[in-house]
């Protein structure tokens, strides 16, 4: 794969900064919840994309799951084989998602996670949308998590400071273009030495509406929106869950 300017993002960087913050959520409890929401069962052949460290992996495999877990990141991959341990499931690819390395109609269920969407703009998540509907198998499930942009439009932040467990510090300064519908962020980490890393990175925000339709464009069908794993109704002030069928 060709190195781009993402990988700087998806690095040890955000090792160090992201993996280290309290996001308040049981990863666990979300990712089985994702497993029964898209009606599978232990021992189901379940693709968590992008898997990132595993957070949702791990517990799924776990579960009984056959778990594989696909990044492009190398160094966020070998952390997830260490906090996974030995065991069959999961396994782990090196893959762009946008060109995954499966066979068609190979898994049960597709798992996208956490606002993994929008990095590469609409051209790019056509294509990661498309290659995830060629690998399920036909009444496969994919369950899509995310912000989506009513709710990021209310309880936008233009700066954020975070201390980190190291004793330095990550800002973040953003800018939200509301008529093209994506943010621009200045991620910046402040070493407890006071040393400074940077990098800017633009993430395409989407309504429920959008999606619903680039999901159409890409194949699926008996698309249903909600506001948490449970079905709870969706709201301004909830995120986004997708359930899609193939």
């Amino acid at each position: 794969m060709t190195h781009d300017d993402w990988d700087r993002l998806f690095d040890e960087l955000y090792l160090r900064t992201y993996a280290q913050l309290d996001r308040g959520d049981d990863a666990g409890a979300e990712s089985l919840a994702a497993a029964r929401l898209a009606s599978v069962e232990p021992g189901a052949d379940v693709l968590d994309c992008p898997c990132g460290y595993g957070r949702h992996s791990i517990p799924l495999a776990r579960a009984g799951f056959h778990v594989v877990g696909a990044d492009r990141s190398p160094v966020l991959l070998a952390e997830a084989r260490r906090r996974a341990g030995e065991g069959e499931w999961p396994t782990w690819v090196e893959a762009d998602h946008r060109e995954l390395r499966f066979a068609d109609a190979s898994f049960d269920a597709v798992l996208n996670l956490f606002s993994s969407l929008g990095y590469r703009g609409e051209e790019g998540d056509r294509e990661t949308l498309s290659e995830l509907r060629r690998v399920l198998r036909p009444g496969g499930a994919l369950v899509v998590e995310t912000m989506h942009r009513d709710r990021l439009a209310r309880i936008f932040q233009p700066s954020q400071w975070e201390p980190l467990p190291d004793g330095g510090m990550l800002l973040e300064a953003r800018r939200f273009d509301q008529v093209a519908g994506f943010v621009d962020n200045d991620f910046v980490v402040i070493g407890p030495d006071g040393t400074r890393e940077s990098l800017t990175y633009r993430i395409q925000s989407y309504t429920a509406t959008d999606l619903v339709r680039l999901l159409e464009d890409a194949g699926f069908t008996g698309i249903e929106c909600y506001g948490g794993m449970e079905r709870e109704e969706l709201r301004i002030e909830t995120r986004l869950v997708i359930l899609a069928r193939a």
